[in-house]
């Protein structure tokens, strides 16, 4: 579940899979301190975009971490944030250049790079 964010793109993908992804994600070791972890998995994006952004960073783009944060950032992104989709692309460009024999990475790079949420992002209070 958590290699979605590089196998499958935005568009096969709804809202039976952002529950399912936040039940895994839930039950997964978070990839940074457990209150950031949690106000991310609470739907915060700030949180989520920091900590992948980081942890992308640290660790580079493969690996059970990025697949975690980048998970994370599906997740928000199907709940209608729009900052998720363009670090999702930017990570699948990095991941393309690592792995130039996986050329789909590219072309997924692309669909959520161009991908606009279906959902409005929820009112903050």
């Amino acid at each position: 579940m958590l290699r979605l964010w590089r196998v499958v793109p935005p568009q096969s993908l709804g809202p039976a899979t952002a529950r399912s992804l936040l039940m895994v994600l839930r039950a997964v070791e978070p990839p940074c301190a457990r209150r950031r972890w949690d106000a991310a998995l609470r739907g915060d994006p700030v949180a989520t975009t920091r900590i992948a952004l980081t942890v992308l960073r640290l660790e580079g783009v493969s690996g059970p971490a990025a697949d975690t944060v980048a998970s994370a950032l599906l997740l928000r992104a199907l709940c209608g944030d729009r900052t998720a989709p363009v670090v999702l692309a930017s990570a699948l460009r990095r991941l393309a250049r690592r792995r130039p024999d996986e050329r789909h990475l590219v072309e997924l790079a692309a669909r959520w790079a161009a991908w606009v949420p279906r959902v409005p992002p929820a009112p903050r209070p």
